[in-house]
């Protein structure tokens, strides 16, 4: 599957596979450094398989069904798939009004997509990762807000994993057109020892953006050693005391 940013590819492939619990697999070529759809996906489907993009074209033939999502700054004519494209079904989710492109040449089914039309000129497309910080959840959301409303230049679309300092894992999804801004905890184990060595990340998608600003926020965010250590004594502590009841809620 491949698309032009923020069309919804990776929702309509959230939601093909949600709609069974049958054994599946998902890989995202373009995206190894910042894995956050892949992280998103096997976290909140447990059925899936993550697939890296090194993985061989043997293993990949045999696992089905195989969804292949298609990062945008790929070149669709040089690209060489790790799946025969005759044997699969290849298809493109495309913004409102757009009659002919190389995503129509490339496809063998093309779906509209259901974000409303935006009129921001996508020149960027920074990505983070951030994988071992861990971040205060007041300073997070002000970042957020900040972010999506234009401070550090104008987003059409941006997601994330961040983790916060009581052990959860969050996901964060903004986009122009998009119904709603979402943000929601990934059903992951807390990580309440040290610093989280699973992925955390985030990418934005727009034009006139200033990526050291934002950079420089999301460290301002940050926690540093001593007070991270601090924050997860406490929680456990306060965890210990509690019922088991308590803790569930």
């Amino acid at each position: 599957m491949t698309v032009p940013c923020g069309s919804g590819k990776t929702t309509w492939i959230h939601q093909q596979l949600t709609t069974s619990t049958e054994p599946s697999a998902y890989i995202c070529l373009g995206a190894d450094a910042t894995p956050i759809d892949l992280t998103y996906i096997t976290a909140t489907c447990p059925h899936v398989k993550p697939i890296s993009a090194g993985a061989s074209w043997t293993q990949l033939a045999e696992i089905q069904p195989l969804y292949v999502e298609i990062a945008p700054q790929l070149d669709l004519a040089t690209l060489q798939l790790p799946v025969d494209l005759e044997s699969c079904q290849r298809i493109a989710i495309l913004p409102k009004g757009l009659i002919a492109s190389e995503y129509h040449d490339w496809a063998s089914q093309t779906l509209i997509s259901e974000v409303t039309d935006k009129n921001v000129s996508l020149t960027a497309s920074p990505r983070w990762g951030l994988t071992g910080e861990v971040l205060d959840p007041a300073s997070l959301n002000i970042f957020w807000d900040e972010l999506i409303q234009g401070a550090y230049g104008e987003v059409a679309r941006a997601k994330g994993i961040f983790e916060i300092v009581d052990g959860r894992s969050f996901y964060f999804s903004f986009g122009v057109g998009f119904p709603d801004c979402t943000y929601f905890e990934l059903p992951l184990p807390p990580v309440l020892t040290r610093r989280p060595t699973r992925f955390s990340g985030l990418e934005v998608i727009g034009n006139n953006l200033q990526p050291p600003l934002i950079m420089e926020t999301l460290e301002d965010c940050g926690l540093d050693d001593i007070a991270l250590a601090h924050y997860q004594e406490q929680i456990k502590s306060q965890l210990s005391t509690e019922s088991p009841e308590e803790a569930l809620v």
